[in-house]
């Protein structure tokens, strides 16, 4: 069977009913039946800004389209393009995923196997398609939620919610508003449907406070689960799990994000997270694990991101820091992913404050460098354009560094004398595939895999940072043929096996 989304709102005392927007791109048809394209916002190019009192202007953004539906077999979908007629290139994302596909008259035809989040592109990114297919969720009876969101636009705003209560979104649910937990314990969040934070503005710098909540936000929370939901358009990072435990995200969507700062996921000094089976694509960093002064005490433990497409337009993708205030990161673990644009850092350590990170491993992963991704750039003022378009930018493979997070007031400070200030050890790097551009590799060869280790202290230590097992188009890659660069710490802290 499948089913897809269908969002639509009744008049209200107004008497005009609320039409959600339907894409010009695209016609889309499932199994022979044509489905609703609707419309969200992406950043239009790598062009960011720290914080200058008002959001991104909109002009930075473009519109971009997505199907949502639900299936348990396999499907056959068609799409026809409305007005990128004259592409030469079809990409069906993630590569890894090896999707074949063929013309009917002015149709692409493929198909799907499995549940997940796929992406249509025709030459290069600019005016993709976004295809989520859902495993469906049985809908509840109202009575068996908290708060029950069943077809048709929605406008609750932000849902603060107590231990114990739930939120059910039909996947012919759109639901303006956001979702906030403190000092809670026992929420489960589930649906096929979408949840847009359009309607909330950033006020503040910082993502720490609750001055703003992006899609999902919780402190000090247990026992948390999310499944299925869509997640569009965050005020600031979009998922915020801040001192948390037991908490498993499970085949979400993280997609249509284009405002300043937003990061798809952000762990925060928390312990046993599940990140699985989702797509995320994030303005800004994409799954970062961080630690910060209010909770210091707390160690980031027992973390695991498995089975998930991530797409990072701006910064790093899979990360650590640059804020690292606690003691100890240990046993975090990225596997299986797919990385459609990895930034300009697929897998990073940022250890900007003090702890110790250990025993972190990225394992079988996919990392696409394209010709047309071009380089990331900060908006040093408000005149400045973006004007990198002639440039490819390729994305680093593997960075560890100890840039000080709050400036050069902290390299002298007491920890410093330390060892194991900032310290880094058992890092795994292992069965990599890197899918890489025509342009690139006749500019680059194999010196575009990338490995960057910085230290810039000399009382900390790195060790054991393995490298395992990388092919670029297929091929396998040795040490010699890969871009190295070891800075400020002895060279065998690092080992790259073929």
């Amino acid at each position: 069977m499948f089913d897809y989304s269908v969002f639509e709102r009744a008049c209200d005392i107004s008497l005009v009913a609320y039409e959600v927007p339907i894409s010009r791109d695209y016609k889309v048809w499932i199994n022979g039946t044509e489905v609703p394209v609707y419309t969200c916002r992406v950043s239009a190019y790598p062009f960011n800004i720290e914080w200058p009192g008002h959001q991104r202007p909109l002009e930075q953004s473009e519109e971009v389209s997505y199907v949502n539906f639900v299936s348990d077999e396999a499907i056959e979908i068609a799409v026809e393009p409305l007005t990128k007629t004259a592409y030469e290139r079809i990409m069906i994302k993630p590569y890894a995923k090896k999707i074949a596909f063929w013309k009917h008259e002015n149709q692409i035809v493929f198909r799907l196997k499995q549940n997940g989040g796929y992406v249509l592109e025709l030459d290069d990114y600019h005016g993709l398609l976004y295809l989520f297919n859902h495993a469906p969720i049985a809908s509840p009876s109202p009575e068996e939620v908290t708060y029950y969101f069943g077809s048709g636009v929605h406008f609750p705003g932000k849902l603060a919610l107590k231990s114990g209560e739930s939120v059910y979104i039909d996947k012919n649910a759109l639901v303006y508003g956001c979702i906030y937990a403190e000092n809670a314990e026992n929420i489960h969040i589930y649906g096929n449907g979408i949840m847009d934070d359009s309607c909330e503005e950033r006020v503040a710098p910082y993502c720490y406070d609750a001055f703003c909540n992006g899609n999902l936000k919780f402190y000090d929370c247990k026992n948390i689960r999310v499944e299925g939901i869509g997640l569009v358009n965050s005020a600031i990072w979009c998922v915020n799990l801040f001192h948390c435990f037991d908490a498993v995200l499970d085949g979400i969507n993280v997609f249509g994000q284009w405002r300043y700062n937003t990061d798809g996921i952000d762990i925060v000094n928390s312990q046993r997270i599940t990140v699985k089976n989702s797509f995320i694509h994030s303005f800004d960093d994409t799954v970062t694990i961080k630690g910060i002064d209010r909770y210091a005490f707390e160690n980031n433990r027992d973390i695991l991101v498995e089975n998930c497409v991530l797409w990072c337009d701006w910064g790093k993708t899979m990360e650590i820091g640059l804020e690292t205030e606690c003691e100890e990161y240990a046993h975090i673990i990225f596997r299986g992913c797919d990385l459609l644009r990895a930034g300009n850092t697929a897998c990073d350590i940022q250890n900007g404050d003090r702890a110790y990170v250990h025993d972190v491993v990225f394992e079988n992963i996919s990392m696409e460098l394209e010709d047309f991704y071009t380089p990331s750039e900060l908006q040093d003022r408000a005149e400045k354009v973006y004007d990198r378009n002639g440039e490819i930018e390729i994305a680093c493979l593997l960075n560890i560094t100890n840039r000080r997070y709050r400036g050069k007031e902290q390299e002298n400070c007491e920890g410093a004398k330390s060892p194991s200030f900032a310290g880094v050890d058992g890092i795994t790097v292992k069965n990599v595939q890197v899918y890489c551009g025509e342009k690139i590799m006749a500019a680059h060869g194999t010196q575009c895999v990338k490995i960057r280790v910085r230290n810039g202290f000399p009382a900390t230590r790195y060790r054991n940072i393995v490298v395992e097992n990388v092919y670029l188009n297929g091929v396998k890659v040795t040490e010699e043929e890969m871009s190295v660069g070891v800075r400020g710490t002895e060279r065998e802290c690092l080992e790259i096996r073929a």
